[in-house]
């Protein structure tokens, strides 16, 4: 099913009580459902495991924050795909060109292990911004998760 994203969504009674605990622990934290971050019909697709605790989950933003976002976005950078190659947070104007990262589970999973059923639940939401990938587009899955996904 292709669905689009929910920032609201807590049909994972699991991940929506973590979220609850790291949101009582970090006030500060985005700490809810994290968007696709990119252009509507990426010519690159770019789909990661899920926000991680201290990264995406506090920023609002995939790949913004920790390491992994670091390497990400450099690489972006110097192949043409963003107009800078450093993520800080959602609001400090980076622009991506042609691309889309997105995250096979869009909530913090606890201990970074997502449960099949609830990477089955959020699979509509993977579906929606797969669909918007054109003809000749191209999804790098970064990761056995996200592969699967």
């Amino acid at each position: 099913m292709v669905e689009a994203f929910d920032p609201a969504c807590r049909r994972c009674p699991r991940l929506a009580s973590f979220l609850d605990e790291v949101r009582a622990k970090h006030v500060d934290y985005h700490a809810a459902p994290v968007p696709a971050f990119g252009v509507a019909q990426p010519g690159l697709l770019v789909v990661g495991l899920a926000p991680g605790m201290h990264g995406a989950n506090r920023t609002g933003r995939p790949f913004t924050g920790d390491h992994a976002g670091l390497l990400l976005y450099q690489a972006l950078y110097a192949a043409g795909f963003s107009d800078r190659a450093e993520s800080l947070s959602r609001d400090d104007g980076l622009q991506l060109r042609d691309c889309r990262i997105t995250n096979a589970v869009r909530c913090l999973p606890p201990a970074n292990k997502p449960l099949p059923i609830e990477m089955h639940t959020c699979n509509g939401f993977l579906a929606h911004d797969i669909a918007a990938v054109p003809s000749g587009g191209a999804i790098l899955a970064l990761g056995r998760v996200a592969h699967e996904a």
